[in-house]
């Protein structure tokens, strides 16, 4: 019988693809001639019983015990029937526990077919760096050394910084499982591991790639060569883990089956740490697939036992399907809590197109995006290298290279404990998403990128110091198995209260890491279906996308989707999961889908993971709470060093009287002194460390126009300074960096896609629209002629050829030059485009049609390949012979010393040559010489702060040796020696010109004969510090008792009154110049100096310098700062400095909600109006709207003669007549037109038809005071509306469908319909759940998915349109018609009626609002722009020097005519000093608070410095630099 219905699937199939069905292919089963078998017993029993049934036994599947491979000959080899027969014979052995013959699995590699090159090609750059490499492709690496500017490099992943720390992968194994690696290609063989490797589809230990035209095979020696090829063997390129053991398992250039997988998945466990797979089941937005039971034991036992328990680390590319519109969490191995899933991000942070998004994805390396973007450069077949491996085939492999490296640094990482370390190290930086959030532990992640950018160096630093983290407890939560009906554009909600397994300590978990929900769905089109998971602590994954091509019913079954986004959060709470049903095109099935089952399965920990790491404790800049200083210490020896000349009342920053630098404030009214102001804060002219806005990271002022940088997630507009989540027209991101000035859209600040108006797009810049045949030439500010051969041009770049030229690259040619091929199109006219890397010359596209090759490569059939390779110390000559090296060479490229690319172990490289040591101005570092900074003659390190000898620099300033670095001045207590040193000068010496020749002495010594002696002073009397004489001493003691009073107090201390002090007392300041103490000005002032208060006593606020008991009206006090700050410009009165915080308005606003909002737009909601304080008062209760709050002012309530239509009466029970309300009939409680026609009813009656009923007739039944119809056929219903007159009463047989006696209801999932159980319900029915019956639709629809008239799925009358469900006659005014979906939806908000969904689709707009030249709704003044409205509303024209204005004299300015500026509404030919005009806005805008002059807004635009600051390039200084 089995086998009758496989053989009819095989059929069907055939009789498909004869009928040529192409739209719907068959999915039928390959099946194969190998089985997997597990049999207990040992592989002696395997063979016996594979000898008796005639099987071969290949042997054991990989490192699973007690599972055996058999291989059946006389079986076919692919056939769409499973094999019956004799072969069901082997499972009646006893022996035999399992058996399961192997079907052909669809598995796709990772990378993608880019579309055809285009015309030009970014130029490679050679920029300098740190480390260097002789190999060919090094300095093009972006992706390792991220320092070229040109291509707009952001952030590299400190592959370098590793290196540094000295891990390069030694002694770590990678196996790359792919179609074979090509183990004897030049950067591989030094690293291949042969025990690493295998052939599965072969059945070998040799894992090379077969090879055939198309080279179909290079995937894997692709990705093999980002991770482990080797350095500086002048062959190609570098890997990530250069040092690293790299092997291959040949597995996907064959049939890819269950067993295939598991062979290569346990492979060697304990001798391999790092698996790297860039396949996986279809990218085809609609295939559902997962590793098979094999598979997955395969994973789990390499978690368990691999490494020697530590656990295998599987890592995995996430999928190209993005186009698809895929979605990866249908792929089971990235979406497994056992593999590290990786994303990939282009050079630029933006998303690839390919790439999809799950919440599974842990972590992010680069890869390419468009075309046009740099590729990942890597070992390719034929002992070749490429520049074009991408997708993200390329970012696991690199993944898997950098956790090479963290491994080095600690071997004894367990699997979890990699997946720690990438979630704490990944980093947000430049990558660009939308959904980026931090969740309730504080990390940043996003469905695109995980926890974001990898960063090598962060990861080896972290694994250097790693504690493993404890034991991973599983808690499976009970499953809901709730049935829910999932109805279109309906969302499900189901919350589900997990304890974490509290009950169980084996299970509990309280801190996360992976969560899985499984779930079952049924559902006719599975493609519909999003699902989301919202953790207790509110922290949103989504599970599944909507995915457009996958039209399956087969919904899901037990299937697992997996989060990470919710590491470190609490397990415990409430779990939401929402499924929304959003349709994408009309289903042929009613039937809605349902939710059968789901349940959480909660991976973490019972204690933080963390805790053993927290070695340090919290520092606070608070004092310990149970310490009091009394009293006064020396300044001298316990001052910290964070405390001025004033001193301090103890040891601490919090203690000091006065700060040296700045000084910051907490909310419990404490301080302490810091050298600089933390992040978030910035630092006044007061010296004082002021809050920034909420979005600013760093800033120069506290309102949100004054950021500098930006919290994550946002980004600086350089034009206002303000931090913004999406850049505007006219600027891009790179921190809000302004576009050209002739951009309306652009990538960077050099390429624009989008121009102003009266420019064209010209290449990649804005310029001036000129005829054909011309350009802009932007120095002459003119239209030139192109080039001869030039049709059309951009400068010298030609866009078009003339007749008779070609286009190659960006030049016009009359035939093509070396290296570049004639690209015929279907045109008259031909394009040049460029030879295959691999060619010198070449006759068409490709690596197969090259003419020439370079030296050292032979043509093959069209081919160039390496033609030989020649041993260690030889080299290959232009008649491809290997010849010997110069002796001292270990590798070179010719026959002299200067030809070496590599030394021996006992040399050192040096530009070409092996030199025993390196020349002057050079020092080693790992086997090369590399050149001193430029200030060092010699040196044994780079840097300034090695050098060892001094001389002239590269700018001929004569230097001095001093501790490491060659100064152009000494310090104090040097001099410059003719040895080009800086020498000691003599004791006590400050300054002098030799040992013996001392210009200047320390304090309490005089010059002698050119050297410094002691001053001797007598008794009563003390060295004077500066003229080096002898003063009378004064007691500095303050309470000294003596008839006699302090005249004059003693170096160091402050005189006040007849005391001496070491700092002046409160509410005093310090004197420098006569060393007294001054009485602050302010009574009230508690800390002040000779200008201002700082800190007032209690009850009193520092105001401008002043003490005040209460701010004046514009400002509120801060309660961190006890200062009056000011409110927003809109509030007269205000609680805080936002919008929302007015207490009370400047005039012509009101107060709304705590905004002062325009009076000429404020209005009030129904049922207020608005009162003469210009706030919304509640009317009367008996009215709708109304002009005050009296019965009186009702609007629309007449007692004579009301207007026509007549109003309803709601001052009284009647309807309105003749200017007078008339009474309803006794039953009716309301009524309309005359006393019977009831709309509602008293409490003893029912509602019928406009008629009040004592109950309901036949065929209707109360709900809620109303009669309403039973469904049709119904005679008598229940007050639910459930029928009971129709078979409900009889158990009777319809079809083979039993119906239950009794109730009515048929077996699930069938639904009564006139008498019979029906599956599915007629056209114009729909199923009801809650009343188990087909109910008949609303009749406006021809399709329904419920009874009312917005439940319309299609609507019955043809020239009908749809709206939310609703059958109308025409769209409604803010709607428009999709011709495609015969629906209406809603115009974007700011439109009154439009022809599409996007703002630039507005036909007409709303009240107060015009359309602008694009189309869109804007906003518009009633006046016009040179006037404003007055308080009779009426315009008026503005003050001559004002362009915009909100009032009549020249302090009303909002914006000023041109060569004038805005400053403080009024406007200025020229702006003071202190302000600079921004050219764009016409406005005076605030220096930089270092600055007394500037051009622009930054520090680093200063024209002149404020006192005690210093000019340093264009930045103001505290100090100067060294040089």
């Amino acid at each position: 019988m089995v086998w009758n219905a496989a053989l009819r699937r095989g059929l069907m199939c055939v009789l498909a693809l004869w009928l040529g069905f192409t739209s719907a292919p068959c999915k039928a089963r390959i099946y194969t001639n190998h089985w997997a078998v597990r049999i207990n017993g040992g592989p002696v029993f395997a063979d016996r019983i594979a000898d008796k049934y005639g099987y071969k036994n290949m042997g054991q599947i990989g490192d699973l015990k007690d599972h055996y491979h058999f291989f059946h000959s006389r079986t076919i080899k692919r056939s769409t029937l499973s094999s019956r027969g004799g072969h069901s014979f082997l499972s009646m052995e006893s022996k035999v526990e399992w058996i399961q013959q192997q079907v052909v699995k669809r598995r796709i590699k990772r990378d993608y077919k880019a579309a055809p090159p285009p015309l030009t090609s970014p130029s490679q750059t050679s920029p300098a760096q740190s480390i260097f490499f002789n190999d060919a492709k090094w300095s093009s690496m972006w992706y390792i050394h991220c320092n070229d500017d040109i291509h707009n490099c952001q952030s590299d992943m400190n592959i370098v910084g590793a290196w540094k720390r000295g891990y390069t992968g030694k002694d770590v194994v990678i196996t790359i499982l792919d179609d074979g690696i090509e183990r004897n290609h030049p950067d591989l063989i030094q690293n291949y591991d042969n025990q690493a490797s295998y052939d599965v589809n072969g059945n070998d230990m040799d894992p090379m790639p077969r090879y055939d035209a198309s080279n179909e095979n290079k995937h894997g020696t692709r990705c093999a060569g980002e991770v482990a090829a080797s350095a500086n063997n002048s062959h190609c390129t570098v890997g990530i883990a250069y040092n690293a053991r790299i092997g291959g398992v040949r597995m996907l250039d064959g049939d890819v089956t269950d067993m295939v997988e598991a062979k290569s998945l346990s492979l060697q466990p304990q001798h391999i740490d790092i698996y790297s797979a860039s396949w996986g089941p279809d990218d085809d937005g609609k295939t559902v697939d997962g590793p098979a039971s094999l598979a997955r034991q395969a994973f789990e036992n390499g978690i368990r036992m691999g490494r020697k328990g530590r656990g295998s680390i599987f890592v995995w590319a996430s999928g190209n399907g993005g186009r698809s519109r895929d979605h990866c969490s249908c792929d089971g191995y990235t979406n497994s809590i056992y593999t590290i899933s990786i994303s990939s991000t282009a050079e630029s942070g933006r998303k690839p197109w390919y790439l999809e998004e799950c919440s599974s994805t842990l972590t992010t390396t680069y890869s390419s995006g468009e075309n046009y973007d740099r590729k990942i450069i890597t070992t390719d077949l034929r002992q070749r290298c490429t520049d074009s491996h991408t997708g993200t085939s390329a970012s696991a492999p690199m993944a898997a290279g950098i956790i090479a490296l963290a491994l080095e640094a600690n071997p004894l990482l367990s699997w979890r404990d990699v997946q720690h370390i990438i979630v704490k190290t990944s980093r947000a930086g430049h990558l660009n998403a939308p959904d980026w959030k931090t969740n309730a532990a504080g990390y940043n992640v996003s469905h695109l990128y995980g926890f974001g950018l990898m960063d090598a160096e962060a990861m080896v630093k972290e694994a250097e110091r790693w504690k493993q983290v404890p034991a991973q407890h599983i808690c499976v939560e009970s499953a809901d198995r709730q049935i829910r009906t999932i109805r279109p554009e309906h969302v499900v909600r189901s919350v589900y209260k997990a304890t974490g397994c509290i009950d169980n300590s084996n299970h509990h978990v309280i801190y996360l890491e992976h969560v899985i929900v499984r779930i079952t769905i049924t559902h006719p089109r599975r493609g519909d279906l999003s699902i989301n998971l919202t953790s207790p602590s509110g922290t949103k994954s989504q599970l599944l996308g909507n995915r457009l091509f996958d039209h399956s019913m087969e919904g899901f079954k037990n299937w697992e989707f997996m989060t990470t986004h919710c590491w470190g959060e609490k397990a415990a709470g409430d779990w939401i999961l929402e499924i929304h049903d959003s349709p994408s095109q009309l289903r042929s099935q009613k039937v809605p889908g349902k939710l059968k089952e789901w349940s959480l399965v909660l991976y973490g920990t019972s204690v933080h993971p963390y805790s053993s790491l927290r070695s340090d404790k919290p520092r606070s800049a608070e004092p310990p709470a149970d310490e009091e200083f009394t009293e006064e210490y020396n300044v001298d020896d316990l001052t910290d060093f964070e405390c001025n000349e004033n001193g301090c009342e103890g040891p601490g920053p919090h203690q000091c009287n006065n700060c040296l630098h700045y000084f910051l404030k907490f909310k419990n009214n404490t301080r302490t002194c810091v050298s600089e102001c933390p992040s978030g804060f910035f630092r006044d002219d007061r010296k004082r460390c002021k809050k920034c806005s909420s979005l600013c990271e760093t800033c120069v002022g506290s309102r949100s126009d004054q950021c500098s940088t930006c919290r994550p997630g946002f980004h600086l507009n350089e034009g206002s300074n303000n931090c913004v989540a999406s850049c505007v027209d006219s600027f891009y991101l790179d921190h809000g960096k302004r576009c050209n000035e002739n951009c309306k859209k652009c990538t960077t600040s050099n390429i624009c896609t989008e121009c102003k108006p009266g420019m064209s797009l010209q290449g990649n810049k804005c310029q001036m629209t000129c005829d054909p045949g011309t350009y802009y030439n932007g120095h002459r500010r003119t239209c030139e002629l192109c080039h001869r051969a030039c049709a059309t041009c951009a400068g010298k770049a030609c866009n078009k050829c003339a007749e008779g030229y070609f286009l190659e690259e960006w030049r016009c040619v009359s035939t093509c030059s070396v290296g570049y091929y004639m690209y015929e199109q279907t045109s008259d006219k031909g394009d040049i485009n460029k030879c295959d890397h691999s060619c010198y010359a070449c006759t068409g596209p490709g690596e197969t049609n090259c003419s020439t090759c370079v030296n050292g490569y032979n043509l093959e059939a069209g081919v160039c390949v390496v033609s030989t390779i020649c041993k260690d110390g030889e080299y290959l000559s232009r008649h491809g012979k290997c010849h010997l090296c110069y002796a001292t060479c270990y590798k070179c490229v010719g026959p002299e010393k200067e030809d070496c690319i590599s030394c021996p172990s006992s040399r050192y490289f040096e530009d070409g040559q092996c030199v025993i040591r390196c020349q002057g101005g050079r020092y080693a570092m790992e086997r090369q010489c590399h050149l001193c900074h430029h200030t060092c003659q010699e040196c044994d390190d780079g840097g300034p702060d090695n050098c060892t000898s001094c001389d002239k620099d590269k700018f001929q300033t004569d230097r001095y040796h001093y501790r490491g670095e060659c100064r152009d001045v000494c310090p104090e207590g040097f001099f410059h020696s003719w040895r080009k040193r800086c020498e000691v000068c003599s004791v006590n010496c400050t300054v002098c010109t030799d040992f013996d020749r001392c210009l200047h002495c320390s304090p309490s010594h005089y010059l002698r004969d050119g050297l410094c002696v002691p001053l001797e002073c007598g008794e009563g009397e003390t060295p004077h510090q500066v003229h080096s004489t002898c003063s009378l001493l004064s007691p500095p003691d303050p309470h000294f008792s003596s008839p006699f009073q302090c005249v004059t107090c003693a170096k160091e201390y402050y005189q006040f009154g007849p005391d001496c002090h070491t700092s002046c007392p409160d509410r005093t300041y310090s004197v420098i110049d006569t060393m007294t103490c001054a009485k602050c000005e302010d009574s009230h002032c508690a800390n002040c100096d000779q200008s201002q208060c700082y800190w007032c006593e209690e009850g009193f606020y520092v105001s401008d310098g002043e003490c005040v008991e209460q701010c004046k009206e514009g400002f509120f006090v801060d309660e961190e700062s006890q200062e009056c700050e000011p409110c927003h410009r809109m509030c007269r009165t205000c609680g805080g400095p936002n919008y929302d915080d007015c207490d009370s308005c400047e005039d012509d606003f009101t107060l709304k909600d705590g905004e002062c909002v325009d009076n000429h737009s404020a209005s009030c909601p129904d049922k207020h109006f608005l009162n003469s304080k210009g706030e919304c008062e509640q009317c009367h209760s008996s009215c709708k709207t109304c002009a005050g709050s009296g019965r009186e002012q009702l609007h629309g309530i007449y007692s004579v003669k009301p207007p026509s239509p007549l109003p309803s009466c709601p001052m009284c029970r009647g309807y309105p007549k003749g200017g007078e309300c008339q009474p309803c009939a006794p039953e009716c409680a309301s009524c309309l037109g005359n006393a019977t026609h009831c709309l509602s009813c008293e409490t003893q009656y029912l509602l019928l038809e406009h008629s009040c009923r004592g109950h309901c007739p036949e065929g209707h039944y109360p709900n809620e005071r109303v009669c309403l119809r039973c469904p049709p056929d119904c005679i008598e219903c229940s007050q639910d509306g459930l029928c009971k007159g129709k078979a409900a009463a009889r158990g009777v047989e319809v079809e083979g469908v039993r119906v239950k006696g009794g109730g009515g209801d048929c077996e699930e999932y069938y639904f009564l319909h006139k008498d019979q159980c029906v599956d599915d319900c007629p056209e114009g029915f729909f199923p009801s759940e809650e009343q188990k019956e087909c109910v008949r639709c609303h009749t406006d629809c021809a399709s329904c998915d419920g009874p009312d008239s917005d439940d319309c799925d299609m609507c019955r009358h043809p020239a009908a349109v749809r709206y939310n469900g609703e059958c109308l006659s025409q769209c409604p005014s803010d709607t428009y018609h999709n011709v495609a979906t015969f629906e209406c939806q809603d115009c974007d908000r700011s439109c009154h009626t439009c022809s599409g969904p996007e703002p630039s689709s507005c036909l007409s707009c709303g009240p107060n609002m015009r359309k602008d030249s694009s189309g869109h709704c804007v906003f518009y003044s009633q006046c016009s722009l040179r006037s404003y409205k007055d308080e009779e509303g009426d315009c008026q024209t503005c003050h001559p020097l004002c362009h915009r204005c909100s009032g009549p004299t020249k302090e009303h300015c909002l914006s000023c005519n041109p060569q004038t500026f805005l400053l403080n509404n009024t406007c200025v030919n020229e702006c003071p000093v202190g302000f600079y005009g921004d050219g764009d806005e016409r406005v005076c805008e605030r220096c930089h608070f270092s600055c007394v002059s500037c051009v622009g807004r930054h520090s680093v635009q200063c024209a002149a410095c404020k006192p005690s600051l210093f000019k340093q390039g264009r930045s103001c200084v505290e100090t100067c630099g060294d040089r």
